[in-house]
């Protein structure tokens, strides 16, 4: 990795040339690749200002950049070098926004790839750092990038809303509903005409308590079916007496205890056939 103070420091050596072309002066930035496009490199013979693609560097070592032929640069001629020369965008100096809009400071430096050109990192004056995971674009007059600032859209994505499509908070609440209160019918005039017995009515036999009800061909097939496998997942009853867990083997008193919850056809759903 370079830094824009770095790379100033490197000499320009044509391999084909075997003699040093110049110095490199600084870089020139594409705003929609948000990486190195140019070097700009200072004449050693005419001190005038040579642009060299990115592309045609051949690598950066630790003292030169080196190059295949000085034919790699762009002609003194070509507008748009001299266009890169004069007012090649380097991002140093530039202001830094978050995306929400809020200034974060001036760019004070930053670090590309020498490889690719891709710029990893930028530093502000304030000694805040941003990496290329955080860019979210470049332009000329500034720069944007997401410092983890919620943005309003951010927020109204996260708000809960109701089926409607409105928030939550913003419900009015609702009146209660009136109750409806239905009057006791008296007593018919039939009914106060008839005497009242002295002796008072026997009561009703109480009829016999039944644990367990009668059980069917359906729930002898589905106990056979289920005796002795194994459950897969966790079952409950709807009335919440019966609870099962997974991995546990069927028994005949698990079964007894189903049939009692009404639970029988949930355990043949937690079983494998």
């Amino acid at each position: 990795m370079e830094t824009n103070e770095s790379i100033v420091t490197k000499g320009v050596v044509s391999i084909g040339d075997r003699k040093q072309i110049g110095t490199v002066k600084g870089v020139v930035i594409d705003c929609d690749t948000c990486g190195v496009s140019h070097y700009i490199v200072s004449s050693a013979s005419t001190n005038s200002s040579l642009v060299l693609p990115f592309e045609k560097s051949v690598a950066v070592g630790d003292t030169f950049l080196t190059i295949q032929t000085r034919d790699d640069f762009l002609s003194t001629t070509d507008p748009a070098a001299r266009t890169l020369a004069c007012e090649g965008y380097d991002l140093v100096g530039v202001t830094m926004y978050s995306r929400a809009g809020n200034q974060l400071g001036t760019i004070r430096g930053f670090e590309f790839d020498t490889t690719f050109g891709t710029v990893t990192k930028i530093d502000l004056g304030d000694g805040a750092t941003f990496d290329k995971e955080a860019f979210v674009f470049f332009a000329p007059e500034f720069v944007f990038v997401d410092d983890g600032t919620k943005t309003d859209s951010d927020l109204r994505a996260a708000a809960p809303s109701d089926a409607e499509g409105e928030p939550a908070a913003e419900k009015e609440p609702r009146e209660p509903e009136a109750v409806e209160v239905v009057e006791e019918v008296g007593e018919t005039e039939e009914a106060k005409a008839e005497p009242i017995s002295a002796e008072p009515e026997a009561a009703p036999k109480a009829e016999p308590v039944v644990d367990q009800p009668e059980e069917t061909d359906s729930d002898a097939e589905l106990k056979a079916f289920l005796l002795g496998k194994v459950l897969n997942e966790r079952v409950v009853s709807t009335d919440g007496d019966f609870v099962i867990e997974a991995g546990e083997k069927i028994t005949e008193k698990v079964l007894d205890d189903a049939q009692k919850s009404d639970a029988l056809l949930l355990l043949t759903m937690s079983v494998d056939e």
